[in-house]
């Protein structure tokens, strides 16, 4: 039977009120079709026992190969939205879903019709503003081009990739950028948001003394491979997913969720 392990990660920021109990979202990654007991109902009891303000997917809850099936990524999307507000941004495999009809068939069409239909937030290089409690939550869900995620000699995203389908990071409200590919990382906390949320690296495959190892793309000891992340105010956490593909491998690397925990700094 799959585990799975709760990550949690306590961040405070000045954007955020203080307030009794901290800003709690879930963050769920890599999925990649896994089941965690009959219709996941082991992953989704853990959700909702951390009663969190919103879940944020950060891509791959599916595998993209013709023919696979997607009822395991649909089934638990649909009870996951009909329990909490569900943002999600799309990964690699949803993405390559997308650009490559004559491979994929429907199959891209008919999962975005299952969000659609669940109320889930599509962000697909959008951005919306949350109002909550502590104060408003800027979301902006990226989609990276091809070009970036090749092997060999990927090119490095600028800056200015992100600024335009963004603009800059809010200074009034707490930024989070849901972006799946991690081995932009210096991209991202360049830019500037609060946070960052990635996966994609399954955590490396094979961790030591905490450290990735290799990833599945076999980038060796990546450089934001698993955890957390700063540079100045901006924080990168790269979660080590829930699921694996083609190369079934996890060595002292175990599957998470990813809860934040906001609180108010003075």
């Amino acid at each position: 039977m799959k585990k799975f392990q709760t990550k949690i990660y306590a961040l405070k920021s000045p954007k955020i009120k203080p307030q009794r109990e901290p800003l709690r979202f879930l963050f769920v990654s890599d999925l990649h079709n896994s089941l965690f007991g009959p219709g996941n109902c082991r992953l989704l009891q853990e959700m909702e026992r951390l009663a969190p303000e919103a879940v944020f997917v950060g891509g791959d809850l599916v595998v993209a190969k013709p023919g696979y099936s997607m009822e395991v990524a649909m089934d638990f999307v649909r009870e996951a939205a009909r329990r909490f507000p569900v943002y999600y941004a799309p990964g690699n495999h949803e993405y390559r879903m997308r650009i490559y009809p004559e491979t994929y068939g429907d199959m891209y069409p008919r999962y975005r019709r299952v969000l659609k239909e669940a109320g889930v937030e599509f962000l697909d290089n959008r951005k919306i503003e949350l109002q909550t409690a502590a104060g408003r939550i800027c979301l902006c869900g990226f989609t990276m081009d091809r070009e970036y995620y090749r092997k060999g000699h990927r090119r490095k995203l600028p800056t200015e990739e992100l600024e335009r389908i963004f603009g800059r990071p809010s200074r009034e409200s707490f930024t989070i950028l849901l972006a799946h590919n991690p081995l932009q990382g210096d991209t991202y906390l360049d830019w500037g948001p609060d946070l960052t949320l990635s996966g994609h690296l399954h955590g490396g495959m094979v961790r030591l003394g905490g450290r990735a190892v290799v990833s599945p793309d076999f980038t060796l000891f990546p450089k934001y491979g698993c955890g957390l992340y700063r540079k100045g105010n901006s924080r990168l956490i790269v979660s080590s997913g829930l699921g694996e593909h083609t190369i079934p491998v996890r060595l002292f690397n175990p599957r998470e969720l990813v809860v934040i925990e906001l609180k108010g700094a003075r």
